[in-house]
Order: C-alpha cells, then structure tokens, then sequence
C-alpha cells in the first residue's frame, strides 16, 4: 500500500511544472506589450524582431492590398503561398494565412555582400493572417533587427528607407494610414 502511495505521488508531481512562473508574474516589459496588443495598436515584439499592425479588412483584401501597393511601387511580387489553402490539401484545417515575398534586387543585394547569411531572411515577405481571436493581422521583420541578427552594419540610411517601405505596405494592407514623420522638416 505504502508503495502505491508513493507512486501516486510522483506521479501526480512528474506532472507539474516547477520551471515556469504563473502567467500573473510576467515582467512589466510582457504586461506592456500585451497591454498595446490587446488595444490593437501597432507592437513590435522587439524580442524576435517581427512588427505587426491589425488590418481593418480580411485576410484576402489585405492581401490584394499589398499586391497592389507593391505593382504601384514597382516592387516585384516573388511568391504568394496561401497556407490554409496549403494545409487544405493535406485535409488539415488552418486560419486564413498567406505570405507574400517581395522585393528589390538593387536594395537586397547590398544587405547580402556584406552578409551572405542574410540570404536566410531576403527577399522581404510579409505574413497576413487570422489570429485565434478572429483578427486579421500583417506582421514583417524588422529590417534593423534583420541587420543585427546578419551583423550587417554601415548601412543604416537603406535601412530606414527599408523600414519605411515596409511600414507603407503593411498600413495598405491593413487600409491604414501611416503614421506622420516623427523627423523634424529642415
């Protein structure tokens, strides 16, 4: 009898989990972060250096959004993959979620001498998807954290332009207008 107690109790303890601290307990950084998510503001989830914003329409007019701004930009569209269409052939469910890959041979290049690594991340793309409370959201990579992570550096006025294109095409796809210039006009 003894014996069975004891197992019961290690098996009861083998199925907690001592290393994680309550959801409650998490850092003042995390609490604020999820605090401008839950507003629906634009987060930037510094950590893994993916930027997102909420679109105001679906999935599939975010899309055409994109593609559109892309065309007016004269960015080439590279891939289009439809996720839940991909998952459907495999009759697995999944949210509404396309990626699109775009970019500028003339703008990735220089990124890709410097750090052949960075070939990992380029061209640029950008994700639109449903989340699990029903949002559509559009969420791309940094391109500052892009250089930081392929130690790419002395090219700091291509990122910005990167970043404010980038910036561009997801408040299109989220029909959105982008916030004004923060710079002060000379």
């Amino acid at each position: 009898m003894r014996r069975l107690f004891l197992l019961a109790g290690a098996a009861m303890l083998a199925g907690c989990d001592f290393g994680t601290a309550p959801a409650n307990l998490a850092s003042p950084e995390e609490r604020d972060d999820a605090a401008v998510e839950a507003s629906g503001k634009a987060v930037s989830s510094y950590g893994n250096g993916v930027v997102t914003l909420e679109s105001r329409g679906t999935v599939e007019e975010s899309v055409e959004r994109v593609e559109k701004a892309l065309e007016d930009a004269g960015i080439a569209l590279i891939a289009k993959v439809d996720h839940s269409a991909n998952a459907g052939g495999v009759d697995l469910e999944l949210a509404p979620a396309t990626t699109l890959y775009f970019g500028k041979p003339e703008v990735g290049t220089h990124l890709m001498q410097q750090s052949p690594e960075a070939a990992l991340d380029l061209p640029q793309r950008m994700a639109i998807y449903q989340d699990h409370d029903g949002r559509v959201i559009i969420a791309y990579n940094d391109p500052v954290w892009l250089a930081t992570r392929h130690d790419v550096t002395g090219q700091e006025e291509r990122l910005k332009n990167i970043s404010s294109a980038l910036e561009t095409l997801a408040h299109a796809a989220a029909g959105t207008q982008k916030p004004a210039s923060k710079e002060k006009k000379k």
